[in-house]
């Protein structure tokens, strides 16, 4: 009779560990695994539109017009004061044209024309000379 309390504790000790396991779906795991999967470092980039900023490091305020190449304009930055630069500005990929406006005597506008493809960034830079560096876009 004593052993028999005691057998009996233990089997229901062993009972409830059983009975208390729980098996994942397999919809459970593959969840998981798609939150942890950390993303391909060679390809950073997924389809991202192409995007532009300007920085104006010269001595006078700067327009810079985005647009298209029959003309449609994407984004305008008015004004961009000496010493500032621009948020990154999104567009579909096309035919770009970006010019830069200077609103003063004696300094002559530019306009460049590049393809823009998806992935691709194009950081404009005007000189302490008041004109454009000789930057290109760049893939991501």
């Amino acid at each position: 009779m004593k052993n028999l309390l005691n057998n009996t504790i233990a089997c229901v000790i062993v009972m409830t560990a059983c009975f208390n396991c729980s098996v994942e779906s397999i919809e459970n795991e593959q969840l998981e695994q798609s939150l942890f999967e950390t993303p391909d470092p060679l390809d950073p980039c997924s389809n991202q539109d192409p995007q532009a900023r300007i920085t104006n490091s010269g001595t006078v305020a700067v327009t810079l017009q985005i647009a298209t190449i029959d003309g449609t304009i994407l984004h305008t930055v008015t004004n961009l004061a000496s010493g500032s630069a621009s948020g990154y500005l999104t567009f579909a990929a096309d035919d770009i044209i970006f010019n830069v406006s200077k609103n003063t005597t004696g300094i002559s506008d530019e306009k460049v024309v590049y393809t823009m493809e998806q992935c691709m960034s194009f950081d404009i830079e005007v000189d302490l000379d008041n004109y454009l560096t000789n930057s290109i876009p760049v893939n991501l």
